[in-house]
């Protein structure tokens, strides 16, 4: 039996080049990270804070730094001052309370413009007179969250303490006391015109 020749135009077996396995490989590390998604804005948030983080905390950052006691912890009207107001309405347009009302917020939003001019004119005999001026007008309408920190902004134009109370303060750590409780003092006061704006609107439709 004749013996069996190799074909000539048949390459002999070579092993697969190192390098075929690398496709391969990446194939797998990329069915792998399919499943990898990046990290979701609410996952990071939840994991270190928002990036803009929460608005309020620079403000009571400040408070704290600044000392300017603590908000008050009142309804924003107390209604058994304000119920004494309605009781003067000669009828229930409560037409009497509801000018008392609305020259109060036209009248609140010229001492806040007067107060931030005293600011800048650091003149602390002026934030200590606007803040008792507005304490006044805040407390006859029952208002007691505006009336609590006007009544603190009267004390830090005297370089005291919220209460009063406590040796005098520098010049420049009265004024940052006041300018850090007219971020809060403003809040509260749209919160008590919003309040008031509402209940006289509920009342004329009722």
């Amino acid at each position: 039996m004749a013996a069996q020749t190799a074909d000539p135009a048949t390459p002999r077996d070579k092993p697969a080049p190192p390098a075929a396995a690398a496709p391969a490989a990446a194939a797998t590390a990329g069915e792998q990270n399919k499943d990898e998604q990046p990290p979701r804005p609410a996952d990071t948030a939840a994991a270190g804070g928002s990036k803009d983080g929460d608005k309020d905390a620079p403000a009571a950052a400040e408070e704290d730094e600044a000392d300017v006691g603590p908000a008050g912890t009142g309804s924003v009207v107390d209604m058994d001052v304000f119920g004494q107001l309605l009781e003067i309405d000669d009828d229930e347009s409560h037409e009497f309370s509801k000018t008392l009302a609305f020259d109060y917020i036209a009248q609140a939003d010229v001492t806040f413009n007067e107060i931030e001019e005293a600011l800048a004119a650091k003149d602390l005999d002026a934030l200590s007179r606007k803040g008792h001026f507005l304490k006044g007008s805040s407390a006859a309408l029952g208002l007691q969250r505006v009336q609590h920190s006007c009544e603190a902004m009267q004390h830090f134009g005297k370089r005291r303490d919220a209460r009063g109370e406590g040796p005098e303060v520098a010049e420049d750590e009265a004024l940052n006391r006041c300018r850090v409780l007219l971020v809060r003092l403003k809040k509260e006061q749209a919160e008590a015109k919003e309040w008031l704006e509402a209940f006289y609107k509920d009342s004329a439709s009722a």
